[in-house]
């Protein structure tokens, strides 16, 4: 199968010596057709560049001018499909970004659940939504699940709890246990939260206010901000679906390569190559030398 490119048949002619009226009838040649032709005709400057065309990058590229989109692309769609994957690793991290836009955004943000870490969802979060935000926008369910969580630090968790007011601690006793508390001394409240069995205590921190949850969630990430990927990717996926595609995109800053290369690496084989089209034309030529010399054979100038 011919693959096209667009570049200037004539000029491979001056360069090889051939004059313009004998090009003509190299009209629909591949380069290669063309150079075996000349080389049989004793034509050494002819066989000379057939040695260049299969080991020299810069003499592939100035032939197939592979800096033109186009002539990337119609050379790279004729790589294996699942090849494709492994040359996404020669784009830097913007290339790929841009490959993201590919997606619909549906699908975007379940890539994002499926192959980002939980700290580059947070950061892509972060960078779309103040902090308030995020922190008003966290469903209670998810306040809930985060203060019993076994990855949350006791002791960082009793130090904060220990900042809250006398009547938060009051409201999560008494939820927990049903009874009323009339005690108002803030370190005897510790003490009755604190001497609940293991199951009383994580219903009086679920049994926590929401605001005053809120209000403890942001002191927490002011201390140590890792505690925001205590949540689930999910929960900051569903905030960043309620923006408008392009805001949501700008997230996207926060992704790294790791998972830029998973992501671009679920696209399409069409779409993947246009995305390869990026790669710098050194590299392409490279890959091209080393990996599919016989696509050179097949390449028509026009």
């Amino acid at each position: 199968m011919a693959i096209a490119i667009d570049t200037n048949i004539y000029a491979l002619g001056k360069k090889l010596n051939i004059t313009s009226e004998r090009m003509m009838n190299y009209a629909n040649k591949t380069v290669d057709e063309i150079i075996e032709a000349e080389t049989a005709q004793g034509n050494t400057k002819a066989a000379e560049f057939a040695k260049q065309l299969e080991s020299d990058p810069n003499t592939l590229i100035k032939t197939y001018q592979l800096d033109n989109p186009g002539n990337k692309f119609n050379i790279i769609s004729q790589f294996p499909e699942q090849k494709m994957p492994e040359y996404l690793e020669f784009l830097e991290d913007d290339d790929l970004r841009l490959g993201l836009n590919f997606f619909s955004q549906e699908q975007l943000l379940k890539l994002m659940q499926d192959f980002a870490p939980i700290e580059e969802v947070v950061n892509s979060a972060m960078i779309c939504f103040p902090l308030m935000d995020i922190i008003e926008m966290m469903p209670d369910k998810e306040l809930n699940n985060f203060i019993v969580n076994k990855d949350l630090d006791p002791e960082f968790l009793k130090k904060n709890l220990e900042k809250m007011d006398p009547e938060v601690i009051a409201v999560m006793i008494e939820g927990a246990t049903g009874s009323p508390v009339v005690e108002e001394d803030p370190k005897k409240l510790m003490d009755m939260l604190y001497g609940l069995d293991k199951d009383t205590y994580q219903e009086a921190l679920v049994a926590m206010d929401p605001d005053a949850k809120r209000e403890m969630v942001l002191n927490m990430q002011k201390q140590d901000p890792e505690v925001m990927q205590l949540f689930p990717a999910k929960a900051y996926t569903t905030m960043l679906s309620t923006l408008q595609k392009p805001d949501m995109m700008e997230g996207m800053a926060a992704l790294q390569t790791e998972s830029l290369l998973s992501m671009n690496g679920e696209l399409p084989a069409d779409l993947m190559a246009i995305v390869l089209t990026q790669i710098d034309p050194k590299d392409l030529a490279k890959i091209v030398i080393k990996e599919y010399p016989d696509l050179l054979t097949q390449i028509v100038a026009a």
